[in-house]
Formats: C-alpha cells, structure tokens, sequence
C-alpha cells in the first residue's frame, strides 16, 4: 500500500498539527494537507512539536475546501469517536479500524485519511464525504487526542506493508537434542524418582520447544549445564560449535587434571568436610587454582558443607 495521504480539517492547536507531522513522518507519510486551520500551523510550538518532520509540516498546503483537499485520492476515510444509537441514521456506523485496515491489505490506490477538529470531529456534510467511517476501539474514555489518533491511523497504514523488523531466528541441527541430552543427565544426578524424572524431562522439553531459542542461546544454556555436569564427572554434551565458540570466549572449564603446568598453576587439595559424602570429588573439582575465583568458591562451597554437617569452619 502506498503511504496515505494525511488531511486535518479545521485543526485549532497548533502544537496538534505539529505532532501529527512528527507521527505520519514516523510511518512514511510524505503528503500532509490541511483545510481551513483556525491557527498558524507553522507557528513556533507547530514547528517545535513537529521535531524531525518540520519540512513536511512547512511543504503542508492549505485548502480552503475538503473537495479541494481530497484531489487525487482514490479512498477517503474518515475518522469519529462517535458512533449514532438510531439504525437509520446510518453515516454515523463506523467500523473498527482493525476491520478495515484487514479488508484493505491487497489493495492498491491512495488511502486518504480525514481528521476532524478538535474539539467537534468533522460535520454531516464532511461525514457524507467520505467513502468510509472508522474509529479506533478504546476502553471507557473514547476520546483520543488528535495526534494520537492520527498517528495510529498512520500506524495501521504502515504495518500492511511493512517488512518485520523481528530479528531472524534460526538453529542448527541437533543442538536443541544436545541441550536435552545435558539437562537429561542433571535430572540423573540430583533426582532418584523415576516419575520425577519423567516429568522434569518433559515440562523441560515443553518449556524449551515454546520458547522457540536460537543457536545461540542454546549453546549458552548448554554450556552453563556442560560444566555443571563436569562437577559430577560426566562430560561430552557440548556439540562442535558450542566447543568452538565457549573455547573463543575463554568459557570451557577444564578439569583438575587438564590444567596446564607448565604455567605455574598448581592444583590445590581440598579436605572433605565431614558427611560431605558423593560431593567431595565434585568439590575437588572446583578448586584448583586456574585464578582466585574458583578457588574462593571453592572455600565456600566447603564452608557450606562444613555447616550443614554441624562444623561450621569459618567460626
């Protein structure tokens, strides 16, 4: 569809006349017309109001007549808030915006859109100029600010044609299976019930398939759930390209016996606090001193084990 053409009869605000120039120009408007203003529409606060789309404001021709304004359109719509109760008084049935807009996708022609005043809408007789009546649905307040309605308007125009703006989202094959092969062996590791692990595999493949991830984010959960899995001595969930990639950023974690020596970096032993049990070899795991971090959260991790045992080391 081609961009419509704008026309606002009677506008009395002059800043109004400039925000509908900033809102049409937001949605490609190129023709703004107006018929008989009862302000200046290129005054200061117009031009101010107007922001970016100053120029379509100044280049706005002034019509003395909407005959005159509506020269060279093939659709006239207009706009109202108001909507007649009598079944016969039928030039005041508009319809919902939405209705229209839809039923206008595959047409080709210049849409005009009629804005009345401010403060009164347009008259009858510029009602029954118009070839369509619409309004725009609202909750109980039903009175939109001028701009705003032609913005809108503008908008609806707009979206018809309009190429989506949502990024593309795509995946490469099997990583969403490598991502639930992992998070398949955490359900091994901390949960004994089979009907639990039945149903934690399958709220998380629920869950995972309605948020439609990309490569990306799946290689970014995988490989949070990759180390954590390495805490309990089972590797090889990552795919290829998540190897590639966690090993470009410098975020694979290595094991124990995987740290290089000839840096200088030793691996620190670690006591097993009381009643520590199956957690020692995953604790061992964390402390090694590849950098001061790991060992800190090593300590700590010990102290929370101390103290759930009743030996709380830090005291």
């Amino acid at each position: 569809m081609k961009p419509p053409v704008v026309i606002l009869v009677g506008p009395q605000h002059p800043g109004n006349v400039g925000a509908v120039a900033r809102g049409a120009a937001n949605f490609g408007v190129t023709d703004l017309r107006v018929v008989a203003p009862s302000c200046d529409i290129r005054s200061n606060e117009a031009l101010s109001r107007a922001v970016h789309a100053k120029d379509l404001l100044v280049r706005a021709p002034i019509f003395a007549t909407l005959d005159e304004a509506l020269v060279g359109t093939s659709l006239v719509i207009g706009t109202t808030a108001r909507s007649a109760l009598a079944p016969n008084h039928f030039l005041r049935k508009p319809s919902d915006i939405r209705d229209v807009m839809e039923s206008l996708r595959d047409w080709d022609g210049q849409l005009a859109w009629v804005f009345g005043r401010e403060d009164a809408g347009l008259t009858q007789n510029e009602v029954e100029r118009c070839d369509q009546l619409v309004t725009i649905p609202t909750a109980d307040y039903n009175s939109l600010n001028l701009a705003h309605a032609a913005t809108l308007c503008c908008y609806e125009s707009f979206r018809l044609g309009a190429a989506s703006i949502t990024r593309e989202r795509t995946l490469e094959p099997d990583a969403l299976a490598a991502l639930n092969r992992a998070w398949d062996a955490i359900v091994d590791e901390t949960e004994s019930r089979d009907w639990r692990q039945k149903t934690a595999r399958g709220v998380w493949r629920k869950v995972i398939g309605r948020s439609r991830p990309d490569t990306f984010e799946v290689h970014n959960v995988l490989g949070i759930l990759s180390n954590t899995l390495k805490r309990f001595g089972r590797e090889g969930f990552q795919t290829p390209a998540s190897q590639k990639y966690l090993g470009e950023q410098g975020k694979l974690v290595t094991r124990r016996d995987d740290v290089a020596t000839d840096s200088g970096d030793v691996d620190e032993e670690v006591s097993e606090a009381p009643d520590s049990g199956a957690a020692a070899p995953a604790l061992a795991g964390l402390r090694k001193a590849s950098g001061p971090g790991k060992a800190a959260l090593a300590d700590k991790e010990k102290r929370r084990m101390a103290r759930d045992a009743g030996h709380d080391e830090s005291a």
